[in-house]
């Protein structure tokens, strides 16, 4: 859960700081590009963000005794 929040807060605040620098914020050796680098990579890490909903939900149902939920990929 910590990874899920901190990476999805982290991703929100570089993205605001590249809204700020404008178009200025994509260019190579600003560093509001590098981090928006750097999060992204620590977002993929591990297992994307959904796939990190998914190991929280079957956490928390495993907890209470449930079914466990089934990732489905379309054919």
């Amino acid at each position: 859960m910590a990874k899920y929040y901190a990476t999805e807060m982290a991703q929100g605040v570089v993205d605001k700081a590249v809204q700020i620098f404008g178009g200025l914020g994509v260019t190579k050796g600003n560093p509001a590009e590098r981090l928006y680098r750097e999060i992204r990579a620590l977002r993929i890490y591990e297992g994307a963000t959904e796939i990190q909903k998914v190991i929280i939900a079957n956490h928390l149902l495993e907890s209470k005794n449930q079914r466990r939920l089934t990732l489905y990929y379309p054919t």
